[in-house]
């Protein structure tokens, strides 16, 4: 069989300055196709990518001119078209996979938001049969987040976890793989979803729009039955002040989501949640924020708790690639996919 021959150009997503997506992306129709791949790097036909709300931070603060014309987004799923000479025989051309793309990738413009991408071989994973091409698009950086929130809080069997923003793309992941570690969780969200929150397992959901404020009712209905950890996929600032309340004094505190006054007021907050000393109005209670990037051998975890039907991947919608403008990256509880 012949070798793939890549066409010239593709359609890609690109901009060429600093904004919301909106006002800067564009699709070029004609954007020049990665160079064909040397030593462990595979050129990657894209099926599927998915939209990160990050990528709202990163394009609207990350400075243009050290990126220049670049294409946005991380995840992805598709098949291998061509691999270099150093790249695993299991990966040959064909293979389908899923995956994130290296972070100073990101950086020099090479996002997924197009038909093809260049991507390190050990930065993907084949994938899994159970799941689809737009499914698995949507596994990598939200499931390797919610492994990193597992590690960080020390998530064992027999553990009460409490999950905030337990419906959205990150959150759906760190119930079912804190339930696979054996803990025991109660999901918060909003009540339209609290039937798929249940069917993934939670033994509680709690609607937040129902129980205001909320750091009061948390305190009321588990002051008795307290958690090990509270894992805070949205950035609520409100929730790890009112913490005592409802986590264990041994207990940890884990945040992933950027707080609505944005990054002056996320770094303000990590900073003072971090060293102000309980006497002078600290909060006595473990916290720890962190980003998370991607790696390959998290990868390969996830496609193995697919395979064991330990883990999906909750999808909001699937949209054309001309459409992409019409997606709204909500930072709420509501699935991404």
């Amino acid at each position: 069989m012949s070798a793939f021959i890549p066409p010239p150009t593709m359609q890609a997503w690109a901009s060429r300055s600093s904004g919301i997506p909106r006002e800067v992306l564009s699709l070029d129709n004609a954007f020049p196709v990665p160079l064909p791949p040397a030593g462990s790097n595979i050129l990657v036909r894209i099926s599927h990518a998915s939209l990160n709300p990050g990528s709202l931070v990163f394009m609207s603060l990350f400075p243009s001119f050290l990126r220049g014309t670049s294409i946005p987004e991380l995840d992805f799923s598709g098949q291998v078209q061509l691999a270099g000479p150093a790249v695993p025989t299991f990966l040959a051309s064909g293979t389908p996979i899923f995956g994130s793309v290296s972070f100073d990738a990101l950086i020099r413009g090479g996002g997924t938001l197009a038909e093809y991408v260049i991507v390190p071989a050990e930065l993907v994973a084949v994938k899994p049969t159970r799941m689809s091409y737009a499914e698995a698009a949507g596994l990598n950086s939200m499931g390797q987040t919610a492994l990193k929130m597992m590690r960080k809080a020390e998530i064992k069997a027999g553990d009460r976890v409490l999950v905030n923003g337990a419906s959205g793309g990150t959150g759906t992941m760190v119930v079912q793989i804190a339930i696979a570690l054996g803990a025991e969780v109660v999901g918060i969200c909003s009540g339209s979803n609290a039937e798929m929150v249940k069917d993934l397992g939670a033994v509680e959901v709690v609607d937040y729009r129902e129980h205001q404020p909320l750091g009061a009712y948390l305190g009321s209905e588990y002051s008795n039955r307290p958690f090990d950890a509270v894992l805070d996929t949205m950035g609520v600032q409100a929730l790890f002040e009112s913490s005592p309340k409802f986590l264990k004094p041994d207990g940890s505190f884990i945040n992933i989501g950027a707080y609505e006054g944005g990054p002056l007021f996320t770094a303000w907050c990590w900073l003072k949640n971090i060293c102000l000393p309980i006497t002078l109005g600290g909060i006595p209670r473990r916290y720890i924020m962190f980003s998370t990037i991607p790696n390959g051998e998290d990868t390969k975890q996830l496609a193995k708790l697919v395979e064991d039907d330990k883990l999906n991947v909750v999808i909001d919608s699937v949209y054309k690639m001309e459409d992409v403008l019409d997606v709204r990256l909500r930072p709420n509880d509501e699935p991404q996919g």
